[in-house]
């Protein structure tokens, strides 16, 4: 996937200010806690849990426990708006989970248009920041008018993905309407929070996860793509 260079010099600097705000770090931590547990207190038989409840629980999970935890956090406004907002720094930050469950699912297939949320920020961005880097504008000025600046752009989505290991991956990008999906996005936590002795990916009890705002998407075969080190790696 071919980022914007300026979007990911900036993204970088956003983790940063994000991690040394007290806000990513228990964004993540939240996550971790949340799936591990839920994992492990699957039961399809006993409780009649499914992908499904599992799904919507997790997110559930995640946002009540994100507000709170970041309730006192100076500067920081998080809030429940059917997903998580989190609003900091000049920038809104919104959360969700990937449905795939695979280790091989790659970060720049993600589908805006399953979720009316995402779709939103990708396309609020689109409309502020006109990249003119190895364009026949670059040098030239931006286009149309619009600003050639990613300080302009304010979404951020943090997506996750949950293992039948109880581990995560955390994603957070700014994303963009078209191909690719992200102007820039960075892996920020790469597997953590997992324990052994559970099946491989495509033998475990726990099903596909869906995520909580596309539920009634339909699955789309991904191919493997080489992965990204996390960041700072």
């Amino acid at each position: 996937m071919i980022e914007d260079a300026a979007a990911r010099a900036l993204l970088d600097e956003s983790v940063v200010e994000w991690t040394e705000g007290d806000v990513l770090g228990p964004l993540c931590e939240v996550v971790r806690t949340v799936w591990r547990t839920n994992v492990d207190r699957y039961e399809p038989v006993k409780l009649g849990d499914d992908a499904v409840s599992i799904g919507v629980q997790s997110s559930r999970n995640v946002c009540n426990l994100a507000v709170r935890r970041l309730a006192t956090t100076p500067g920081v406004q998080a809030r429940d708006a059917k997903t998580l907002v989190i609003n900091y720094r000049g920038r809104v930050l919104h959360s969700g989970k990937i449905g795939s469950r695979s280790r091989s699912w790659d970060v720049s297939s993600v589908d805006w248009s399953l979720s009316d949320v995402r779709t939103t920020c990708a396309e609020a961005n689109t409309k502020a920041y006109v990249p003119v880097e190895g364009t026949l504008f670059e040098g030239v000025g931006p286009v149309r008018g619009q600003p050639d600046d990613p300080r302009v752009l304010r979404h951020l989505l943090l997506v996750w993905q949950g293992f039948d290991d109880g581990s995560i991956r955390v994603w957070l990008g700014f994303p963009r309407l078209g191909t690719p999906p992200w102007f820039a996005v960075v892996l920020v936590d790469n597997g953590s929070g997992g324990r052994g002795g559970v099946p491989a990916d495509g033998d475990s009890p726990v099903p596909p996860m869906p995520d909580f705002d596309s539920l009634d998407a339909p699955s789309v075969d991904i191919a493997r793509r080489p992965e990204r080190k996390p960041w700072g790696a």
